[in-house]
């Protein structure tokens, strides 16, 4: 019965490997790509939507003189307003007014204050459109942007900055 199993089973070298010399074209199924474009691609469409740039718009103080901006400031009868903003804190001055400074409250600016203040000086001069801000090198953008913001909603629509702190 031993002979029987191995003859069942013989040791066998291990013939040549044949290499097939015709090559099968396989054709590649592409759909599950394009099923993957199709919902691709207007996903990243609609992403530009929630995309937005906001742009604001600020004047800068001209190259008049001293004596040509009195004279117009003169003539027109209107308040230079300016909001000297530092480190401390902001103040608005005016033409041949200043304002009490207003401190930070722990490190931030009183912006409720500053939009009672505007509002007072719009009521008392209502065909005002322009304010300028005089900041600090130090002030921060986004302090910058809430001031203009609050400009605007005080109906002073035209803001110019300065950065010289007389």
């Amino acid at each position: 019965m031993a002979e029987e199993q191995q003859k069942a089973f013989p040791v066998m070298k291990r013939s040549k490997k044949s290499v097939s010399k015709e090559v099968e074209m396989i054709e590649l199924d592409v759909t599950p790509v394009m099923n993957l474009f199709m919902v691709l691609i207007p996903f990243l469409v609609s992403m530009a939507v929630f995309t937005h740039i906001s742009v604001i718009d600020f004047s800068l103080p001209g190259a008049a003189d001293e004596t040509e901006a009195s004279e117009s400031a003169e003539a027109t009868k209107e308040l230079d307003i300016s909001i000297v903003v530092t480190q401390k804190g902001f103040r608005i001055v005016g033409t041949g007014k200043k304002l009490d400074l207003v401190d930070k409250i722990r490190g931030r600016y009183h912006f409720e204050q500053l939009r009672v203040l505007l509002k007072a000086i719009k009521f008392e001069y209502p065909s005002q459109k322009s304010v300028v801000l005089v900041l600090e090198s130090d002030v921060l953008y986004d302090d910058i942007v809430k001031f203009m913001d609050v400009c605007r909603e005080s109906q002073f629509p035209d803001i110019g900055l300065s950065g010289e702190i007389g």
